[in-house]
């Protein structure tokens, strides 16, 4: 019964976190050609200064979430599934830290695009790997915001706006603890939530596993009672035609009595009316024998 339960379980999960991340692929490819589409409209209609890299970075994008909606075919258990899923969110950070310093993300809220991959693989990953994500996702962004700010790599003012926040100490740290916490809350409701969902399927697969066992045990019952009253059944039928047949033929014996007992009745009635007869002839004889005596 448990090897089934947990074989049950691990179908059940696999199958549906197969379909939430096909449904994550779609959804996420749709964004990134959106995006595509936004930084386009503004490069050229705007006239912003996009870096040609972005459009390269998200055309790269596209095309690698174009695979996944083959390659996530070819896992065959939940743990395939969720390595796939995890390398697959890894190089999703990889590239949003390249979108946010190319976009110049570091002085606005950039940071966010992170949120979304956190929250997805919160309801998805098991807790331990989300967490792993999340510490990724903060080293990422600390990197890409020292690198910036030790002008190791240069800081890209895209929108014109908030130009040397990015060389404010005060405001890097404002900007990586905040964003740290921001996403730890994001990150530790999602996988929260997902754990106590995950935990709630499984007692209701357990709950229904057991339902069966016990239907199971129940239609074993009934038929093992069921039979038992067959079988009294057919012994009450044969002993009610027994006793149908001691009745019938008691029946008979009396049938036959009586008409012996009224039979020997009407014989000793006509008995009695030929002794009436009889005894009446004798008296006339006799009546008859004084009246020829002599005197």
């Amino acid at each position: 019964m448990l090897n089934e339960e947990k074989t049950n379980s691990k179908d059940i999960f696999f199958n549906e976190a197969l379909d939430s991340f096909k449904k994550d692929i779609n959804l996420t490819l749709t964004i990134l050609i959106c995006l595509l589409f936004v930084a386009l409209l503004v490069k050229f209609a705007f006239k912003y200064s996009i870096s040609l890299f972005v459009f390269i970075l998200l055309s790269i994008w596209i095309l690698i979430y174009f695979s996944y909606k083959f390659l996530i075919k070819r896992r065959k258990n939940q743990e395939e599934l969720y390595n796939f899923y995890f390398r697959n969110n890894i190089l999703d950070i990889v590239f949003v830290t390249a979108a946010i310093h190319y976009l110049g993300g570091i002085e606005w809220i950039g940071v966010f695009f992170y949120a979304l991959i956190l929250a997805s693989s919160g309801n998805f990953l098991p807790k331990k790997r989300t967490y792993v994500l999340y510490f990724i996702t903060i080293f990422s962004y600390s990197a890409l915001a020292l690198l910036e700010y030790f002008q190791v790599l240069p800081h890209l003012a895209v929108f014109g706006y908030f130009q040397e926040f990015y060389r404010d100490p005060h405001f890097i740290l404002t900007q990586i603890l905040v964003s740290a916490a921001s996403l730890f809350f994001i990150t530790e409701n999602c996988a929260s939530y997902s754990e106590k969902l995950k935990k709630k399927q499984q007692e209701l697969i357990k709950a229904q596993a057991q339902l069966g066992e016990e239907k199971k045990v129940l239609e074993v019952k009934v038929k093992a009672r069921t039979k038992e009253l067959e079988d009294l059944t057919e012994k009450q039928e044969d002993i009610i035609k027994e006793r149908t047949k001691e009745a019938q033929e008691k029946l008979e014996e009396l049938e036959k009595f009586q008409k012996l007992s009224v039979g020997r009745e009407i014989r000793m009635i006509e008995l009695k009316k030929e002794i009436k007869k009889l005894n009446e002839a004798l008296e006339k004889q006799e009546n008859k024998n004084l009246a020829d005596t002599p005197k």
